[in-house]
């Protein structure tokens, strides 16, 4: 059984997933979405919170992935500016389990 926010946070993620045309579960099983991202989703800090009690009970799986990112002051601004910088940025990333959608799914 899931817990409210926990079940709220799997029907946004499931809700944004919408706008891809592939399963978001399936998704999410096999490229999970940074934990920043999802932060979004709960802007009161409930998705932080239902993240960890999932990861507690191994609902979903965190990992540390380190990631290569453009900083630069707005999108518009293109790679191809002199002056644009690049820096390493570690992310963690958030996967569900089959485990999470068979309990969903109940």
């Amino acid at each position: 059984m899931l817990t409210d926010p926990e079940e709220r946070l799997v029907e946004d993620v499931l809700e944004v997933g919408e706008v891809i045309e592939r399963d978001t579960f399936e998704f999410m099983i096999e490229e999970g979405l940074p934990a920043e991202e999802l932060r979004v989703l709960g802007s009161d800090g409930s998705a932080e919170t239902a993240i960890e009690s999932l990861e507690s009970r191994g609902l979903v799986t965190t990992e540390r992935v380190e990631e290569t990112v453009r900083d630069s002051g707005s999108p518009e601004e293109s790679i191809l500016i002199p002056g644009t910088d690049f820096e390493r940025v570690e992310r963690r990333y958030v996967y569900f389990t089959d485990e999470l959608e068979a309990r969903y799914r109940e």
